[in-house]
């Protein structure tokens, strides 16, 4: 689809965008969006990390109308399932392991940083419990339907507050922003 006169293009960095989407797994199960209940609305800003970067990066050079049908792979999402993330904890090293339900998942604090990591409680035993530290959706394909809404620049004002999540990065990649 060409962008005509008055059709915003996706930019690297910049835009503001704003889809309709169905988001689901290659086993079927609709994480966002679904046919019985309507799509799910997504907005943000691109170049500043808001979205998976290989979501972000098949928008670009994109259009508002456009209709789009895309696979992104384990290691393009939230990377493979890996065993060596679950881990038995007994109740004396976790003892407020007691209080978790098999089959739900908990959030974690740390007191020191306010980090919270989120994680699946697999099985309670007598006296441990089996946690799973992997993202709900790692190992999975998710298949993205989607119609792009809305395209336009990010306004002064947003641009000033917008920041990027710098988070894992070790301070790579951090530049001054031109507002």
């Amino acid at each position: 689809m060409d962008a005509g006169a008055n059709e915003q293009v996706i930019e690297r960095k910049g835009s503001f965008v704003r889809i309709r989407y169905r988001l689901r797994t290659d086993q079927g199960e609709y994480v966002r969006g679904d046919p019985r209940e309507g799509d799910a609305i997504l907005e943000f800003f691109t170049g500043y990390r808001q979205v998976l970067p290989s979501l972000e990066e098949r928008l670009i050079g994109r259009s508002s109308g456009e209709r789009l049908r895309f696979e992104i792979g384990p290691e393009d999402a939230f990377g493979q399932y890996r065993e060596e993330l679950i881990r038995e904890k007994s109740f004396d090293e976790f003892p407020e392991g007691r209080s978790l339900e098999a089959g739900k998942w908990a959030v974690a604090r740390d007191d020191r940083t306010r980090a919270a990591y989120g994680y699946y409680v697999r099985e309670k035993k007598q006296d441990s419990i089996i946690l799973d530290y992997n993202h709900p959706l790692a190992g999975k394909t998710l298949i993205y339907e989607l119609v792009i809404e809305e395209v336009r620049p990010a306004t002064h004002e947003e641009r000033v507050i917008l920041r990027p999540c710098e988070a894992g990065k070790g301070g790579e990649g951090q530049e001054e922003e031109a507002v």
